[in-house]
């Protein structure tokens, strides 16, 4: 076969046309360039539904915490579970009416407030006693979640440990046994759910962005 000046520009041409469609970029921006309309792909509510399931809004806002990952300046929680309580052990804080927490929002801000030390909160009755706020719900910040019932977690404490930043255990919670993430009740019987006891995550990312 006899090549021309032609043929070889020709050929060049397709060479260099199929290596740029088959670098990593193009790749890319090929594959995922439908993933909006892909319901395995884009799992997540749209931006309008927002305000259907977010909690605390106009009371945890971007103006209390300007990094706070959320929609609007008025800012909210979606990051929750109703009538549970999914929380750990670990860095255990106990907040009260007389500490200013006077709903779940306080608390979750509360959280939010310590991003060093809390990554989930949870607001129930504890049953403290009537001396403290009357048996009222409080809010209880930890470092760790619950764990799941295959899982026990035994904590050194002892002066050879090499954890820091934690606050003592209780010994009743060392070491964690997992277990399904119990509910929240209004009886110290635990026979009376209460729908209004909840939990929630919050975290801070490598960009010092809030999410709850």
């Amino acid at each position: 076969m006899q090549f021309t000046s032609t043929t070889t520009t020709t050929l060049l041409s397709i060479l260099l046309t199929s290596t740029v469609l088959a670098s990593p970029h193009t790749t890319l921006a090929t594959r995922d360039q439908d993933d909006n309309s892909n319901n395995n792909l884009n799992i997540f509510p749209s931006p309008d539904k927002y305000s259907e399931y977010a909690i605390c809004r106009n009371k945890i806002t971007k103006h209390q915490f300007p990094k706070l990952s959320a929609l609007s300046d008025d800012g909210g929680c979606t990051r929750y579970f109703r009538g549970i309580d999914m929380t750990g052990v670990v860095t255990e804080v106990d907040l009260f009416r007389k500490d200013g927490i006077n709903s779940a929002c306080d608390c979750a801000a509360a959280c939010l407030s310590r991003p060093t030390s809390c990554t989930n909160w949870v607001y129930k009755h504890t049953f403290a006693g009537a001396a403290i706020d009357n048996n009222a719900r409080s809010c209880t910040l930890y470092s760790s979640p619950n764990l799941p019932s295959n899982v026990t977690l035994q904590y050194n404490t002892g002066v050879d440990t090499k954890s820091t930043g934690f606050q003592l255990l209780k010994p009743a919670n060392n070491p964690q046994a997992g277990g399904d993430a119990p509910l929240t009740f209004l009886d110290t019987g635990n026979t009376m759910p209460d729908n209004f006891g909840v939990s929630g995550f919050v975290t801070r990312d490598t960009n010092g962005v809030l999410y709850c």
